[in-house]
C-alpha cells in the first residue's frame, strides 16, 4: 500500500470540526479512490490535541490520482484549517498484515 502518515496539532474547540470533515471526506472522496484504502487516525497518547493519521492507496497509482483530484485539494485545504500549522507528511510504502492471536 502506498500513502502518508501525518502529525498535525489541532486547535482548540476544532476537534468536531476535524471528525466532521473526516466524514465528508469518507462520503464525498472516497469513494473516487480505486480499490483498498487503510485510514487509521488518532492521537499521541495523554495528548488529543496532537494529531495522528495513516492514509493508504492500494498503490502508488491510486494514490497519485487521489492526490491530484480536485475534490481532495478542496478537503485539503478545509483539513489544514483546523490546525495550528500545516501538518507534517511522510510518504510511505507499506505491507499491511493483521494476525488475530489464537
Amino acid at each position: 500500500m502506498y500513502g502518508m502518515i501525518a502529525r498535525a496539532t489541532v486547535k482548540p474547540g476544532q476537534a468536531a470540526a476535524l471528525q466532521a470533515l473526516l466524514a465528508d471526506w469518507r462520503a464525498a472522496v472516497r469513494p473516487t479512490v480505486p480499490g483498498s484504502f487503510l485510514e487509521l487516525v488518532g492521537n499521541i497518547a495523554g495528548n488529543s490535541n496532537q494529531a495522528v493519521f495513516v492514509a493508504l492507496a492500494q498503490d502508488q497509482a491510486a494514490w497519485d490520482q487521489l492526490a491530484a483530484s480536485p475534490e481532495q485539494l478542496a478537503f485539503y485545504q478545509k483539513f489544514n484549517a483546523v490546525f495550528t500549522a500545516e501538518p507534517t507528511w511522510e510518504t510511505v510504502s507499506m505491507e499491511i498484515t493483521i494476525q488475530d492471536e489464537r
